[in-house]
């Protein structure tokens, strides 16, 4: 009798000589074991709505394994559950809170940076209007004063020949 009660201690503390499961890998049965019954749950559903009592019978017998199997992982586990959500509690509370703070000072900055991008947006427009505006003087300038000297080139080019024209015609 002594010997299956230190039998069980060393299960339920993992030290036996079988081989030992860590709590990380129990976690993963567990919740491995969770999922399969709620996938069954949700089978044992389809199948009422089916009228397929046959499979219901079976279903059920599978649904009932898997919870005996997860009320003794929560049961011989419970304490290291229990240990470890104490020790991460005040680990998990703390990013939350500093994720709240970041979060709305993120949005704080996001307001800042979208409100500064807006004001160059709107100085970007203002700086491209003037120069839109001073290009195309320079341009309605520069064609005018272009148009300007062709009018002068010509004129004087003409005078010119018409000044030839009369001292051919004098000599002549």
């Amino acid at each position: 009798m002594e010997k299956k009660i230190t039998r069980v201690k060393q299960y339920h503390s993992g030290s036996s000589n079988e081989r030992s499961i860590s709590l990380i890998e129990v976690k993963e049965i567990h919740q491995k074991l969770l999922n399969q019954y709620a996938n069954i749950s949700d089978e044992i559903a389809y199948v009422v709505e089916q009228n397929d009592y046959v499979k219901l019978a079976h279903l059920l017998v599978a649904r009932s394994k898997i919870e005996t199997a997860i009320n003794e992982i929560e049961s011989a586990y419970q304490s290291e559950f229990n240990k470890q959500v104490e020790t991460y509690h005040p680990i998990s509370k703390a990013l939350k809170d500093a994720a709240e703070k970041m979060e709305s000072k993120g949005e704080d900055m996001l307001l800042k940076v979208t409100s500064n991008l807006e004001q160059l947006n709107d100085s970007t427009h203002t700086m491209i209007a003037i120069a839109t505006a001073l290009s195309n003087k320079t341009i309605s300038k520069g064609n005018q004063l272009g148009h300007d000297t062709s009018k002068l080139l010509i004129r004087k080019t003409s005078e010119g020949l018409s000044r030839l024209a009369t001292i051919i015609q004098k000599r002549f």
